[in-house]
């Protein structure tokens, strides 16, 4: 979807989100790269690494045994800034490649997934996995910690080139408003590039009767 197309959803308006700040990156300080375990698509923090992960980077969920579960756009984003060392359950040192390549299979959308939520971690927003109806992301407003605070917005990811249908569109923007969040969309380029639009549900009035 592009700017030029949107007028013709006509119960939709879409414009382009200019007003997201950019502060910098959620504050994480520089300490040695806690372990990871790559285990059936995630990436599994043992107790003693977990908490600075968690409290510091709002990164995870917590799991049995006081263990920090990560998906893997988290996983590849702690990589990336080499904040975490990942093994296989066999010992074997791994980095994003290999973890792209495991999941690129059953979930082809994984590396656009990782841009939108990288540039929203970039932002300054903490960021969480989404659900159903399409959502990818949910995101807290700046200063909220997940678990204390409920997500302000939800993130649908687009692919330049792949149109979303009028049906997926009117369902994600129900979703939204009947969690009472903001919705936005996140539209990545052939580049790589990521860029935001808002999208306010309106009603159209029936004119036909009018002289």
């Amino acid at each position: 979807m592009s700017k030029e197309n949107s007028d013709s959803l006509n119960q939709e308006d879409l414009k382009e989100e200019q007003d997201i700040e950019i502060d910098g990156d959620i504050q994480e300080p520089e300490e040695d790269p806690a372990n990871v375990v790559f285990e059936n698509g995630k990436g599994y923090v043992a107790s003693e690494d977990a908490d600075r992960l968690s409290q510091q980077g709002f990164y995870g969920t917590r799991i049995d045994g006081n263990k920090l579960e990560l998906e893997p756009v988290e996983l590849l984003h702690l990589i990336e800034r080499k904040r975490v060392v990942v093994t296989t359950l066999s010992g074997e040192h791994v980095g994003s490649d290999y973890i792209v390549n495991y999941l690129l299979v059953d979930d082809p959308d994984l590396w656009i997934q990782y841009l939108v939520f990288r540039d929203l971690r970039s932002r300054g927003y903490a960021v969480r996995k989404g659900f159903g109806s399409g959502i990818g992301f949910r995101v807290y407003a700046r200063g909220d910690r997940p678990g204390t605070a409920n997500a302000k917005e939800l993130v649908y990811v687009l692919k330049e080139g792949v149109p979303i249908s009028l049906s997926d569109l009117d369902l994600v923007t129900k979703t939204a408003a009947g969690s009472r969040k903001d919705l936005l969309f996140a539209l990545v380029d052939q580049n790589g590039e990521v860029n935001f639009y808002r999208v306010a549900q309106s009603t159209l009035r029936d004119c036909s009767g009018d002289t």
